[in-house]
């Protein structure tokens, strides 16, 4: 691979990251609060408020073109060309025959958001400053061709993902204590990829799997810990505040050029599900593909289980942080594998 193409794929890494991080969580973060300040008073002002922060969710296939146009250099009409072209190829916006209207998901599915913000910047970069006074005509309807092939692309952008959602699912009908183990692992793993652990998690835990859905939520937070701790001896403090607030996905592009990371990830993973068994830690398909994020994961277990402050602190935050950095200091100065630099972010 040429430096050149490493180049451009870090860009769509990148762009991808921040895209999905600056559409996400404003409602990550507030969601939890807004529902609660709700209750004391103002409700109908809150709700708004809600609503507000999860419609910026449906920007992220637009964020994600913008983003990378940005880093290419592109002109405004041709960042904002890419934009429209990712989200028209996104998933995000399909037509539902039955009821004659347009339906939303947030994001879409994101690894035909990178398939087509990768074709269509391909695009542009070819046909750029070609087409002089009637650009505004044509990069248009070029980026409505490369949506087109997004559109047929997407049925299988979505086979990918169930294919990882059947393979996740047959860890659910092993011994519980196994089942956690890997259930975190993989959760731990899937949320530095384009894969959302969010749909993942209602995709595998619409049954009662309570026990399944809390060894997700703990993986989210063995990634969480790892990286937080990471980008902390990085010297990388804003990345560590973003991470921790639920911007794991920053590190997309750190976990790729450095898979040796994965090795950390998964250690902390292991243990800290293992424990979660242990402490009956449970959740729900709604809060699998969470984590700490605005504290939805730990409020669930606790809400569930009915007490157990202990269990929840030890969890969530004292076993998946203290194994983080223990196993980052085993890995990186003991063995060697990595540096710390290999935390640091290029997107921030």
């Amino acid at each position: 691979m040429t430096k050149k193409t490493k180049d451009f794929l870090n860009i769509i890494l990148n762009g991808t990251a921040l895209g999905v991080v600056a559409g996400l969580i404003p409602n990550a973060v507030l969601s939890t609060l807004f529902k609660y300040l709700g209750t004391l008073f103002a409700p109908s002002l809150f709700a708004t408020l809600s609503q507000a922060m999860y419609l910026l969710q449906f920007s992220i296939p637009v964020l994600v073109g913008v983003i990378v146009g940005q880093f290419l250099k592109f002109k405004p009409l041709e960042s904002s060309v890419l934009g429209a072209t990712v989200l028209a190829g996104s998933g995000s916006l399909t037509y539902n025959a039955a009821n004659k209207a347009w339906t939303g998901v947030p994001m879409g599915d994101l690894f035909n958001v990178m398939l087509v913000a990768i074709i269509g910047a391909l695009l542009i970069l070819l046909v750029k400053d070609k087409f002089g006074a009637v650009t505004i005509i044509f990069l248009p309807i070029i980026g409505g061709l490369v949506a087109a092939f997004g559109l047929v692309t997407l049925p299988y952008m979505k086979g990918l993902t169930k294919l990882l959602a059947t393979i996740i699912f047959e860890f659910t009908t092993l011994q519980p204590i196994l089942m956690c183990m890997l259930i975190t692992m993989a959760f731990a793993c899937l949320i530095v990829t384009p894969v959302s652990t969010v749909a993942m998690g209602i995709i595998l835990f619409t049954n009662e799997n309570y026990i399944g859905a809390g060894a997700a939520t703990l993986g989210l937070v063995s990634a969480a810990a790892v990286l937080a701790i990471g980008t902390f001896r990085a010297n990388s403090r804003g990345a560590t505040a973003a991470i921790i607030l639920g911007a794991i996905k920053l590190m997309m592009p750190n976990c790729a050029r450095k898979p040796q990371l994965f090795l950390t990830i998964l250690t902390t993973a292991a243990i800290t599900g293992i424990s979660g068994y242990f402490l009956n830690i449970v959740g729900t398909h709604e809060s699998a593909g969470f984590g700490i994020i605005g504290l939805i994961g730990p409020l669930k277990s606790y809400e569930m289980t009915h007490g157990g402050l202990l269990q929840i602190v030890l969890a969530f935050f004292v076993i998946p942080f203290g194994v983080a950095f223990l196993a980052d200091r085993f890995y990186c100065n003991v063995l060697k594998l990595y540096t710390v630099d290999a935390y640091k972010p290029e997107n921030l």
